[in-house]
């Protein structure tokens, strides 16, 4: 399984992996989802930017590890995907 440098390369990973996922994001295809699915397209790397600098140091800095597995990233990618789903339309 890949490893991620929790130091060098997590953060950039975490915010890369955030960026693409959301822009892959499709509601169904009805009126009422049009506003999602533009938001979902539209979603900008500094989003995912601000919001992995805010918790980043704080779940990770004192973690350590010199390396996390690709699982353990991508559930914590996941975390923070749905803490912006939950807000998306803030």
């Amino acid at each position: 399984m890949k490893t991620i440098n929790i130091k060098n390369e997590l953060e950039k990973w975490l915010i890369d992996y955030i960026t693409e996922y959301i822009h892959q994001l499709e509601a169904e295809d009805v009126p009422e989802n049009e506003a999602f699915n533009r938001w979902a397209k539209s979603f900008e790397r500094e989003e995912a930017e601000t919001l992995v600098g805010m918790e980043f140091v704080n779940d990770w800095f004192y973690d350590k590890r010199t390396e996390v597995n690709e699982k353990e990233a991508v559930e914590y990618a996941q975390s923070l995907i749905k803490e912006i789903l939950d807000n998306w339309y803030l």
